[in-house]
């Protein structure tokens, strides 16, 4: 490490010099994105039931949906079930991805299906209730 004088002193002896301090770099900044990945990332590592509770609801959806079309003698309650088959697929791409990044893609698109998935049952519940 160099030694330096102290600031505003042109005339020091270099004997008492002064250790120059280096220059602190700034911390890249964090963005929504990498911290929405690091979240992502812990509640994968911290709770590893959550691929098997995810795979038990998608499937307990899916059953409701054939047990409507039975009550309801209909064929509208079928229509979500293409969404919870796409969530499942996107699930599996989740347990198996390694980065941190493609973990907040699959579990974002997880979440997107499976919620329009649920959304496509009440709407469903609702068209059915009505005739």
């Amino acid at each position: 490490m160099p030694l330096t004088a102290p600031p505003g002193d042109e005339t020091a002896d270099p004997g008492e010099a002064v250790p120059a301090e280096p220059a602190a770099e700034p911390a890249p900044p964090v963005g929504i994105l990498e911290l929405s990945e690091r979240v992502v990332a812990s509640v994968l590592t911290r709770f590893p039931w959550i691929f098997r509770a995810s795979e038990i609801l998608l499937a307990v959806c899916t059953l409701v949906c054939l047990v409507a079309v039975g009550t309801r003698l209909s064929a509208l309650p079928l229509t979500p079930i293409p969404l919870f088959v796409v969530a499942w697929l996107f699930l599996r791409r989740l347990r198996a991805a390694e980065t941190r990044a493609r973990q907040l893609r699959w579990s974002v698109l997880t979440a997107l299906a499976a919620m329009v998935g649920f959304w496509l049952i009440s709407v469903m519940g609702r068209w059915l209730s009505v005739s």
